[in-house]
């Protein structure tokens, strides 16, 4: 059953079954958790973490501040070439939130040092 937390949100359990398409569900099951035991590990002893997400972007975790970067391509399949270079010619600072895949993920960090998580 569901979790309520503050705010009447609730939070379900992942269903494994609906990540699990072509890997066995147990083989799913096995991966998140210890990614998800292994991150916990290392922000409870204050590491710098990136967690990649495949075609997404990064999601960089530095001591309290959380940031995400989103591959350009990402962006641009979401909104359309044009409407991206709109968007961004009105808004300049999207550019701040924007990376490139090839970029060494270290280099986004404060302090040049991240672990990263594929």
């Amino acid at each position: 059953s569901p979790v309520v937390l503050p705010g009447n949100k609730e939070l379900e359990p992942l269903k494994y079954s609906k990540v699990a398409t072509s890997v066995p569900r147990q083989k799913v099951e096995d991966s998140i958790q210890g990614t998800t035991s292994l991150l916990s590990h290392c922000l409870a002893k204050g590491e710098n973490v990136a967690l990649v997400l495949k075609d997404v972007g990064l999601l960089l975790i530095e001591g309290t501040k959380v940031r995400m970067k989103f591959y350009h391509d990402f962006l641009e399949r979401l909104s359309g070439k044009e409407n991206l270079e709109k968007v961004v010619f009105k808004v300049p600072e999207l550019l701040d939130v924007m990376v490139s895949p090839v970029v060494p993920v270290a280099s986004l960090t404060f302090s040049g040092h991240v672990i990263i998580f594929p």
